[in-house]
């Protein structure tokens, strides 16, 4: 009997420190330009035993000499073991087109196809990506000096400006993110004309 019970202590033990899947945690943000809320975000990060799935949507619209709106949602699918991604496709939705960027891993390599307004980029890498830019909105980036932004299929670098908030850059493009706690607060993308903020509501 006591090697029984001893037995199943052991596998109560054994079952609680395995990871917990099936876990959606959803993060929302508003984004505002000059204290103006001009739409949302809203962003879900799921697990199961098959996949680590990054679910992000945005959805801008305002009058800038005309209606502007930009709607774009990015699926990221990572091993949940490894957190490499196997798989991203970003569709947006805008006034002046449709757009589209797919990166796909197969066959050792990834293949990167991006087709955004005013960037294209299309090609292979073999090096596994692990970071990516929807995890910054679950993980401070600690000691990390690049991150792979899935909008663009590319590398932006990412710098600490002191401590909890990060710069990072891809190209002549800066965003500014700000963690408390370890929990991302605030975005504040860089724009010629006007800079706008991504903020935490819940």
């Amino acid at each position: 009997m006591n090697g029984f019970k001893q037995l199943l202590i052991t596998g109560i033990v054994w079952i609680t420190a395995l990871p917990v899947f099936g876990q959606t945690q959803t993060r929302k943000y508003d984004i505002e330009v000059a204290g103006l809320r001009i739409g949302n975000m809203h962003i879900t990060q799921t697990s199961s035993p098959t996949a680590l799935v990054y679910d992000l949507i945005s959805d801008v619209e305002f009058w800038f000499f005309g209606k502007i709106k930009v709607y774009y949602k990015t699926v990221s699918r990572h091993d949940p073991a490894t957190r490499q991604l196997l798989r991203s496709d970003t569709d947006a939705k805008t006034s002046r087109g449709n757009y589209q960027t797919d990166i796909v891993w197969q066959n050792g390599r990834y293949d990167i196809n991006a087709n955004q307004y005013k960037y294209q980029r299309k090609a292979t890498d073999s090096q596994p990506i692990e970071f990516t830019i929807s995890r910054l909105y679950f993980e401070e980036p600690v000691g990390l000096n690049r991150v792979f932004a899935e909008y663009f299929g590319n590398y932006a670098s990412v710098e600490p400006t002191k401590k909890g908030s990060y710069r990072v850059r891809i190209d002549d493009r800066e965003d500014e993110y700000f963690y408390e706690k370890g929990q991302l607060v605030r975005i504040v993308k860089k724009n010629p004309i006007k800079n706008y903020t991504i903020r935490r509501v819940e």
